[in-house]
């Protein structure tokens, strides 16, 4: 345990996104300080640039979504209707929020290893030889698509991961007796959320910039976005959690 006095804070890690090239509090926490040297990319201007826009991309979605006949409320009326966590002969994996969330991993994960990222720049490379678009131009939009592509990588296994931890947390009463700044499941859903609003606005800098694939990249925001509104559904009172040094 960390002393009182001590710059450290105590179980900070426990609640972070193991990103530690973006946290700005790497300096006051434990299992950094045990790792390698790292350098850091000035992680609070990236997060908030990154977040400023996210009311911009949940319209953006559910105006498209509309435009396509996607209900994006669907899932959840379904899970309030024919699952639930209190039911103990209802196991986890079959629970809607753990089915999209692994079917966002595994969409995700074919879309980033598909040649659509390679197409698209040489698409512009081919602008810049036909004099259509200037180099500076081209590279600060190849830099935004690389940081927004980090961004996806990064949280493509830890939502799913997250989400089937809220799930196991929620069939454990064990935490009920728990005000709800404490409560574990609250704690995860909190991550979990960031994770996914820092995702789908992530997809969004790719939404914009690739025409072609709106279309390939909309399916994903649908998933991320269904997955957001099962787990506020699930932990309505998430954002009641204190993860330390985070929200203090």
């Amino acid at each position: 345990m960390d002393d009182i006095n001590s710059t450290f804070i105590s179980g900070i890690y426990n609640w972070c996104d193991r990103w530690c090239e973006r946290c700005a509090f790497t300096a006051r926490c434990r299992v950094f300080e045990r790792e390698k040297e790292r350098d850091l990319k000035e992680p609070e201007d990236f997060w908030n640039a990154l977040s400023e826009n996210f009311k911009e991309t949940l319209e953006m979605l559910h105006l498209i979504a509309e435009e396509h006949g996607i209900d994006l409320e669907q899932t959840v009326k379904d899970s309030e209707a024919d699952t639930s966590l209190e039911e103990e002969d209802k196991r986890v994996d079959e629970h809607p929020l753990n089915i999209i969330t692994s079917q966002y991993l595994f969409e995700g994960k074919d879309w980033i290893e598909s040649s659509k990222l390679e197409e698209y720049c040489e698409k512009l490379t081919q602008q810049i030889d036909l004099g259509m678009r200037q180099v500076s131009e081209v590279n600060d939009e190849v830099a935004k698509i690389e940081e927004a592509l980090e961004v996806i990588q990064w949280y493509l296994f830890f939502i799913h991961v997250k989400s089937k931890r809220v799930l196991n947390d929620l069939s454990d009463d064990f935490w009920e007796e728990y005000p709800e700044e404490e409560k574990s499941y609250n704690g995860s859903t909190k991550i979990a959320m960031i994770s996914i609003e820092r995702s789908m606005q992530a997809w969004k800098i790719l939404f914009d910039a690739m025409e072609s694939e709106q279309d390939s990249i909309l399916n994903l925001l649908v998933l991320l976005d269904k997955s957001r509104k099962l787990l506020a559904a699930l932990a309505p009172n998430y954002a009641q959690f204190i993860r330390p040094g985070f929200d203090e």
